[in-house]
């Protein structure tokens, strides 16, 4: 496998599995949470539409995860032999 492809599959397991992740975590979060009121608490002066409010929620959820797959993959790397380099 060349270094490109190995650097997307890599990228792929990262991020493929918390896109998933951020998506059942939004819409657990907004079963309970209306984004409206949420922007109301939060942002009182700033206008948000529902949609808005779900697209933020649905990419803060994709970072938390995200950084958490990333976290877990780095564990998970052999590691380097005496003398090599990565």
């Amino acid at each position: 496998m060349t270094m490109r492809g190995a650097s997307v599959r890599w990228l792929g397991a990262i991020l493929w599995p918390s896109f998933f992740a951020a998506g059942v975590a939004t819409m657990v979060f907004f079963a309970v949470v209306d984004p409206l009121d949420l922007a109301t608490i939060t942002w009182p002066r700033v206008a948000f539409s529902r949609e808005l409010g779900y697209s933020i929620g649905f990419f803060m959820f994709w970072l938390c995860t995200a950084s958490s797959s990333l976290f877990t993959a780095l564990l998970l790397r052999a590691p380097a032999r005496d003398g090599a380099t990565r």
